[in-house]
């Protein structure tokens, strides 16, 4: 296994309903921020994931 394999890394969720990447809600100096799905085709837009 590489390195990149045995790595903690922390990546935002993956909306359920779309697939696509979660943004953060909040600004970037939370530390510990919640996701919004940012899809607007999306049925869970705006919804925390």
């Amino acid at each position: 296994m590489s390195d990149w394999d045995d790595a903690d890394v922390d990546r935002a969720p993956i909306c359920p309903f779309c697939g696509v990447t979660a943004l953060p809600a909040e600004t970037a100096n939370v530390l510990e921020p919640s996701f919004v799905c940012e899809n607007p085709d999306c049925d869970a837009y705006g919804d925390q994931v």
